[in-house]
């Protein structure tokens, strides 16, 4: 047992949380490899070219997942209004370290802001949805919205998900760092809230509860739950993609009419 003082932070928490995988392969062509400096640590982040002006969409991915899962997907992403970039957690991919549930959320702002050098819509999957949350509550430079997808959003089921026993009730510093419902309430920015209507993993009601929770005005926040879809094959459905790309041309929309206007 470790002297930290919140379960997230322990040890045997975090061991059982994440499934560090190494990425041994080089970038496709039309992508690049970058490194980004952490305290502690070296993190990979692989950018795909897209056409001049789309925005950069920064993909924090799910558990297990490394930068060379998406390769393929990049054409994708790049038809749907954005330039694809992946990064992958310490201890993952090319990335050094050990992952910890506090460096997601530590790392996050310096990933992000080593990547937007334009336009920035971040998306968080699944538990890298614990950046994102970060993000909308603190965004960097540049970004101009933030997509959920399949995102975790009850810290104490995300205990229980690990067979431990969650705390009682949550410490003033764990809401404060860890809990979506903190970061979510504190962001502006538009969201988009992508969720599989059959998740067995992370139940819907999730998706909801983090969708009421943000900050941004109704008119500048959406939720899809996909039908038919679970946790990991919602990129599947084409209700998806018709919902990723619907957003994205309403950011570049909002995005010209705010240069315009100067």
């Amino acid at each position: 047992m470790s002297d930290a003082t919140s379960i997230l932070d322990e040890v045997e928490f975090n061991r059982r949380l994440f499934f560090p995988r190494a990425d041994r392969g080089g970038p496709p062509k039309g992508a690049h490899d970058r490194t980004v400096d952490v305290d502690g640590a070296k993190l990979q982040v692989r950018v795909h070219s897209s056409r001049d002006g789309a925005p950069t969409l920064l993909l924090f991915p799910g558990n297990g997942e490394v930068c060379s899962d998406y390769d393929a997907l990049a054409p994708r992403f790049a038809r749907a209004g954005a330039a694809l970039a992946v990064a992958s957690f310490r201890g993952y991919g090319k990335s050094t370290g050990v992952p910890t549930l506090r460096a997601i959320v530590t790392d996050a702002p310096r990933i992000a802001a080593a990547v937007a050098i334009g336009p920035l819509v971040v998306m968080g999957r699944s538990l890298g949805a614990v950046a994102a949350h970060e993000l909308y509550a603190r965004p960097v430079e540049g970004m101009i919205g933030v997509i959920l997808e399949s995102a975790l959003f009850d810290l104490t089921e995300l205990v229980r998900r690990r067979d431990l026993t969650p705390p009682a009730k949550w410490s003033s510093e764990e809401r404060a760092t860890f809990a979506p419902a903190t970061k979510l309430s504190k962001g502006k920015l538009p969201l988009l809230v992508l969720h599989g209507a059959d998740d067995d993993i992370v139940a819907p009601r999730e998706a909801k509860s983090a969708f009421g929770a943000a900050g941004a005005p109704p008119a500048h926040k959406t939720l899809v739950m996909v039908p038919d879809r679970g946790h990991n094959d919602i990129g599947d459905s084409g209700v998806y993609w018709s919902a990723i790309e619907a957003f994205l041309a309403s950011l570049a929309r909002e995005f010209e009419n705010q240069t315009r206007s100067g």
